[in-house]
């Protein structure tokens, strides 16, 4: 009876060992800092203060450059518009004045009709009126298409984006450069 002792003790002896070394194993396996995580909360909190201070000193860094570059883009953009209202302007105002060409011509049509003693003087006052009306007509469509040309040319140009070339994301984000 006693050797069974001694056997049943061996085996609950060599159990509690192999159990002993397998908790020593996943407490081994638990201690050793995995790769993608980190191993404590003071670690996470560095590396994110590090990353939010690259990014505030590469947004605060360029912050001057990205003003002058918006004030600069208002300023074209302001000068633009004055240059649009000024064309419109002149536009308008040459449209008055093919309207009081036009109405003075009809007045004077209405008056030079009226005196006219026969068929004959009547159609040549009706010829001349409207050869006078369709060049006045074609010269003043070939004043606004010019000023509209202009106008399309002077405000219609593209706008710089100067944004785009900003490096104000470049050491937040940086990228592998390209082969």
């Amino acid at each position: 009876m006693a050797t069974t002792t001694k056997t049943a003790a061996k085996k609950t002896a060599d159990a509690a060992t192999k159990v002993a070394s397998e908790i020593d194993t996943e407490i081994k396996a638990l201690e050793m800092p995995d790769v993608m995580s980190f191993s404590s909360a003071a670690d996470w909190a560095e590396s994110a203060k590090e990353q939010f201070e690259t990014m505030m000193s590469s947004f605060t860094g360029n912050f001057d450059d990205m003003r002058t570059q918006a004030e600069n883009l208002a300023e074209t953009a302001q000068a633009r518009m004055k240059r649009v209202q000024d064309h419109a302007a002149k536009t308008n105002a040459c449209l008055m004045e093919a309207a009081q060409e036009e109405m003075t011509s009809a007045v004077q049509f209405a008056s030079d009709l009226g005196k006219a003693k026969t068929f004959a003087d009547a159609l040549s006052v009706q010829q001349s009126y409207w050869t006078k009306v369709l060049e006045n007509r074609m010269a003043h469509a070939r004043t606004l298409t010019e000023s509209s040309v202009e106008t399309a040319r002077e405000t219609m140009t593209p706008m710089e984006t100067p944004f785009a070339n900003m490096k104000a994301f470049e050491k937040f984000f940086a990228f592998p450069a390209k082969a």
